[in-house]
């Protein structure tokens, strides 16, 4: 099927369009994250929650302590639960775009789900996600775990992400309020 400039369709883009956009803090020589309409994102760390309360406000808080889990000879050894995973991949959507993180088959098919928000036009970062685990699981640092699609609307979007993750780095300018 062709389309034209009048075409009012949204398009996702190809994996190899959607590495034009990432920058790794790892290099996977793997070449495997490039897929057909999406692009592999790979864990860098993990964090567990503090058996603190979280509590939830009118405004936007974060009170969550979070502790670096050990990664014994690259190896992340996690109980069932929930967990923060900070991605490998530092992530730019366009100002015409959104960005869905879907988790891999792979993890829901082993008892394993990956949660995340909407990436919005222009957001610039290295994503935090929520890992679950159904399971106790072992993961290797620099697996693959969840699928970038990006969706690409036909003009840009007239409010572009501005919030306070915007060219987040780590864990320490970001979710962290210790």
């Amino acid at each position: 099927m062709q389309t034209n400039n009048t075409d009012k369709r949204a398009i996702i883009l190809s994996g190899g369009e959607i590495a034009e956009l990432i920058k790794s803090t790892f290099k996977d020589k793997s070449g495997e994250q490039e897929q057909p309409a999406g692009f592999d994102l790979t864990v860098s760390k993990v964090y567990s929650f503090r058996k603190t309360q979280y509590s939830l406000e009118t405004s936007k808080t974060e009170n969550s302590e979070l502790v670096e889990l050990p990664a014994p000879e690259d190896w992340f050894d996690l109980s069932e639960g929930a967990y923060v995973a900070e991605l490998n991949e530092i992530t730019t959507i366009p100002g015409d775009a959104i960005g869905i993180l879907f988790p891999r088959s792979t993890l829901l098919r082993n008892g394993l789900d990956l949660r995340t928000a909407l990436f919005d036009p222009g957001y610039s970062g290295q994503p935090k996600v929520l890992l679950v685990c159904y399971r106790p699981a072992k993961i290797k640092r620099f697996a693959r775990v969840g699928q970038l699609v990006i969706i690409r609307s036909n003009k840009e979007f007239e409010r572009q992400y501005a919030g306070r993750y915007q060219g987040e780095r780590g864990l320490s300018n970001s979710l962290s309020s210790a």
